[in-house]
């Protein structure tokens, strides 16, 4: 046969295409009549067979899966009644290496992958008819394997011996790797490949492969004779003799560089889109953590403020009615003192003592809700409160009983207060003794001096402070005490142990020297109360 028929062999040759699906069937029948070829159609095996042997395809397109012979079974038998029809078997779920070993060794010459492109199954299906052409005229003349259509120039297809040296190369190997025939036939064919996959093994691995019969699917980089790299879509086939022995192999070439270059784009630009949305969900996370917070802030200082208003209603109301009661004591034990210096009988002096007692203990609670209600006069002076504290240990000592410990941190550099030092030593002793109640086994109160910077807040001046701080390690205060703590008449002791007033006294007293209170307790943890007044 000339070079001259087997260019225009497969140009109107007869395929025959076997595929179940008439969706698939018919994009591929589409694709081989664009490609100038006759087509044939059959979705099974059987109907496959009868027109195998009515009309004599030059190719058969087949499917693996069929509904009621498989695929594999129909190639045998096509090969077995006709060998020298060409079968190109073809799956989209049987894709893996020994799924292709077995639809070859079933007889096929070519196994295809799924979807298939148009152009690359036009030009498979020209370089397989070619290659059965081929084939046919060199065993009619003697000249194997002469298949290399000149007008290929868009695939470099070659051929090699089972060596792995190159025995043909077509124009289409010249365009896209630059070499020249003469360069390139009895090269190795490892030449093709770049450092990295000769470094890999991977020509040996393909060599290897084909001469077991296997054919080769792999996309990968190639190497130019200038050294530039191009993608490429490969395909190895396996060459036989007329016994069907492996003589050699067939390998197709396809510059998809561009379209490479186009995917990983693709890719770079949809990595960088997800990293840009990740970074913006961070972002709003961030926030409506910052807002939540913020929402949380403003609702714990608006608590505040409520709370604070409502002590210092409190106050308000407490030293109104205090005061009035100040008054009608104050004339009350008047007139007691007076009577009881006109009465001469021992017995009723007696119940006038008692009387003169209670009014005592009237003017002290009085005073209490002055404290309070930050109306009571003070004496501020200068005060050194690491003296102070220091001579009330024994006093301390003995109203906390041996079962509680007592410790001092007093800051060497202490500065003067601005105080009343008689209501400083009752608060002192105030706090002491609610710490002693909070720590029924035992434990340890710590009162601690130190030297502060303040911003400002309701009611107290942004500056310099000393804060005498009480710690204990007693039980702690849920949320709901250290709301209402400084409120007067607010006691969690049992009846009888408490007005309700002496923390309520020690907030009035610390304000009304113009400094403040702060408190931290913990449930389990214990409690730290921190008197801070203004620097003398």
């Amino acid at each position: 046969m000339t070079g001259a028929a087997q260019d225009a062999a497969p140009l109107g040759a007869l395929v025959l295409n076997v595929d179940d699906d008439e969706a698939v069937r018919y994009v591929k029948t589409r694709s081989l009549k664009l490609g100038g070829f006759s087509v044939a159609e059959a979705s099974d095996g059987a109907t496959a067979l009868a027109i195998a042997a009515s009309m004599h395809p030059s190719l058969v397109l087949l499917d693996v899966k069929l509904p009621d012979i498989s695929g594999l079974d129909v190639c045998r038998q096509i090969k077995q009644r006709w060998p020298d029809m060409v079968v190109i078997q073809v799956s989209a779920s049987l894709v893996s290496s020994s799924d292709r070993v077995v639809g070859l060794e079933s007889g096929a010459d070519c196994y295809l992958t799924a979807p298939i492109e148009p152009a690359e199954l036009i030009a498979v299906a020209r370089a397989m008819l070619r290659l059965r052409l081929a084939e046919q005229s060199a065993q009619e003349s003697g000249e194997r394997y002469r298949m290399i259509v000149e007008s290929a120039v868009d695939y470099a297809i070659f051929t090699c011996g089972l060596d792995g040296r190159i025995t043909s190369w077509n124009p289409g190997a010249q365009a896209l790797f630059q070499y020249a025939p003469e360069e390139m036939i009895g090269a190795p064919h490892g030449r093709i490949f770049t450092g990295e996959d000769v470094a890999a093994d991977i020509p040996d691995a393909e060599l290897r492969a084909v001469r077991g019969g296997h054919s080769v699917t792999a996309d990968r980089w190639h190497r130019r004779k200038d050294g530039t790299l191009f993608w490429s879509i490969g395909r190895t086939v396996p060459l036989r003799d007329r016994s069907g022995a492996v003589a050699g192999f067939l390998r197709i070439l396809h510059d998809r560089t561009a379209e490479k270059q186009a995917r990983d784009a693709l890719i770079a630009l949809n990595t960088d889109l997800e990293s840009r949305v990740a970074e913006r969900t961070r972002d709003l996370h961030e926030a409506n953590r910052l807002l939540r917070h913020q929402i949380d802030e403003r609702e714990r200082t608006q608590e505040q403020v409520r709370q604070l208003q409502k002590i210092e209603a409190l106050g308000q109301l407490t030293g109104g009615i205090a005061h009035d009661f100040n008054n009608l004591l104050t004339a009350i034990l008047g007139g007691l003192e007076v009577a009881r210096r006109r009465i001469d009988d021992e017995r009723t002096r007696r119940l006038v003592d008692g009387a003169i007692g209670a009014a005592e203990r009237g003017a002290k609670l009085v005073a209490q809700l002055l404290a309070f209600a930050r109306k009571q006069d003070l004496e501020l002076v200068a005060v050194a409160f690491n003296p102070l504290i220091l001579n009330m240990r024994e006093l301390l000592e003995r109203s906390i009983g041996p079962a509680v410990r007592i410790e001092f941190a007093l800051a060497d550099d202490l500065a003067i207060a601005r105080a009343d030092p008689n209501q400083m030593q009752a608060a002192l002793l105030n706090l002491a003794i609610n710490a002693r109640d909070a720590m029924p086994d035992g434990g340890v109160v710590r009162i601690e001096t130190t030297n502060v910077t303040l911003p400002a807040s309701d009611g107290v001046e942004a500056g310099s402070y000393v804060e005498v701080a009480v710690t204990d390690t007693g039980t702690g205060m849920p949320e709901s005490v250290r709301e209402r703590v400084f409120e007067p008449f607010f006691t969690t002791k049992e009846s009888g142990r408490g007005t309700g007033l002496g923390l309520a006294q020690v907030y009035g007293f610390v304000r009304q020297c113009g400094g403040d209170v702060g408190l931290e307790s913990v449930v389990g943890a214990g409690t730290t109360f921190r008197l801070r007044f203004p620097r003398a």
